[in-house]
């Protein structure tokens, strides 16, 4: 005889096995199905590796070994190099707007923008349509019928929001054996949202989006214009610098040369030991070393001018080594600033965005209202079977006035959008604030560093000055013996770093003058982008 107890134990834990067996079976095939994945990832990884570069290193390109020149190649090697370009600031910017791919890159944007605004117009113009159609019957039905249409549509879209629709259809049936019949219908439709989606500003939003869009994209392309002319003049100034600073290598290592001679000179006669002229023999190797290293990074940086102007690789380049001349800015700060908030049209961009969202609260809000249409249509139509398409009195078919109401019973996304366009407008108004008050203080802070550039300046020429003076002093006292050519090397080192510093004071003092004119919205640049003033 069975126990119950024992039976009723084991109804009541059969569930929970079945949970267990359950668990374990979920738990196998899960980490079953993580093991095929990852075979299968594996065994396409493989298939592929081996598609990809199994051959990679039998099939890689060696370059061939260097041939003795040939006869010809060797009458090629004297002949005279391509002409060298040789640029001045306004070449380069000419070249710049004319084959610099950044430069085409942003112009053909503003040709984009152009084009989105016309599409957008298009939008918002008279909408024509045109359909025509001819339906074959079958000859072999002795009351075949060949039937033909014709529809046309014209609609716009109203200043207040509705749209106006005119119909057109027309038709033809020619029955086997039979005179052909036509009907034709005319109907005239208004749809004119009277709360949600009327009047001018919510019907014509994307059209005045458009519209000042491209207003701000060509504020945008001009900033760009200027930006891209006070880079092309920096990387311009920076060859110049490189080349005078070359100029001033090449005097330093012929002082260095003589230096060296020199010592030679009295080492032979006795006045001077020998450390003194492996001493100038070090300075003269160091300043050839120098030379060399400058004279290529010069090559370096043709090369990469040429290639950011557009240049092809068989047209060498070279610039004419004038430094910017110095040209004082005598503004007021104060005024400047006032300009700078008049004048700068990324600030008139910042301003009028602003307005953008403002408008964009306003039609959230216009979003939350119900939706109430006024719908008005008319139809005329002629039915004649011997007459032609409208050739017979047009008769009205009908005419209806109609008012649909949709209760605003889900309103949540539209309060959700709304609330978010409000924050939205919080935002904008603090940035604006943010950016004319880091305008403020940057103008302020580039007229302090025009005139610390200025001071500093007059400080490299008359360094420059008393460098000169010392180099000759030392030479002299070298000479009669009374200092060590090592005070020579020095005093020749000053000059030069003097000399160095000098131009690059010149070329920042010119790029920061470029700058502040920008910031002030007064830098104009012309079709080939030299700045007017």
């Amino acid at each position: 005889m069975s126990n119950p107890t024992r039976q009723v134990l084991a109804v009541s834990a059969l569930p929970l096995l079945w949970a267990c067996i359950g668990a374990c079976l979920w738990a196998c095939t899960a980490a079953d199905y993580s093991r095929r994945a990852d075979r299968d990832a594996d065994r396409i990884l493989t298939a592929r590796h081996d598609d990809v570069l199994a051959t990679r290193e039998q099939d890689a390109l060696e370059p061939e070994p260097a041939a003795p020149a040939t006869e010809a190649e060797a009458e090629a090697d004297l002949q005279e190099p391509a002409e060298v370009t040789v640029l001045d600031l306004r070449g380069a910017l000419a070249i710049a707007y004319q084959t610099n791919r950044d430069f085409l890159f942003e112009r053909e944007s503003l040709r984009l923008s152009a084009l989105g605004l016309s599409s957008v117009r298009h939008a918002f113009s008279p909408q024509l349509a045109l359909t025509l159609g001819y339906a074959f019957g079958d000859p072999a039905d002795a009351e075949h019928l060949n039937t033909s249409t014709a529809a046309f549509s014209v609609s716009q879209i109203l200043a207040t929001g509705g749209r106006l629709t005119l119909d057109a259809a027309a038709g033809k049936s020619e029955p086997g054996g039979a005179s052909p019949s036509y009907d034709s219908l005319v109907g005239l439709t208004l749809v004119q949202p009277l709360l949600r989606g009327g009047g001018y500003e919510v019907s014509h939003e994307p059209l005045v989006q458009a519209e000042r869009s491209l207003v701000y994209a060509l504020r945008d392309f001009e900033l760009f214009r200027e930006s891209f002319s006070i880079d092309v003049a920096r990387r311009f100034y920076a060859l110049v610098n490189q080349k005078q600073t070359i100029e001033n290598q090449r005097s330093n290592l012929e002082s260095n040369e003589f230096a060296r001679r020199q010592a030679e000179a009295l080492f032979a006669v006795g006045r001077r030991d020998e450390l003194n002229v492996l001493r100038a023999r070090r300075s003269e190797l160091t300043a050839r070393n120098d030379l060399l290293q400058a004279e290529e990074g010069l090559r370096l940086a043709l090369d990469t001018f040429r290639i950011f102007l557009g240049l092809p690789e068989d047209q060498p380049i070279d610039v004419e080594a004038d430094a910017p001349a110095f040209t004082p800015v005598d503004f007021d700060v104060d005024s400047a600033i006032v300009v700078a908030f008049a004048n700068r049209l990324d600030l008139l961009n910042r301003r009028e965005q602003l307005e953008d969202v403002e408008r964009g609260v306003r039609l959230a809000k216009n979003d939350l209202l119900p939706d109430l249409d006024l719908v008005l249509g008319t139809r005329y139509g002629t039915l004649d079977a011997g007459e032609s398409p409208f050739g017979g009195d047009l008769e009205r078919a009908d005419s209806s006035v109609g008012v649909t109401l949709g209760v605003p019973i889900d309103r949540l996304n539209q309060r959700n959008a709304y609330r978010s366009a409000q924050i939205a407008l919080d935002r904008a108004q603090r940035s604006l604030d943010q950016f004319e008050d880091t305008l403020r203080v940057e103008i302020q802070s580039s007229f302090r560093e025009l005139e610390r550039r200025e001071l500093s300046l007059e400080i490299q020429r008359q360094l420059i000055e008393d460098q000169t003076k010392n180099l000759r002093i030392a030479e002299l006292r070298f000479e009669r013996g009374e200092i060590e050519n090592r005070d020579v090397v020095e005093a020749n080192q000053s000059l030069l770093d003097a000399q160095n510093a000098l131009i690059d004071e010149q070329v920042s003092y010119e790029i920061e003058r470029l700058e502040l004119l920008q910031d002030l919205g007064i830098l104009f640049v012309d079709e080939q982008g030299m700045w007017k003033r």
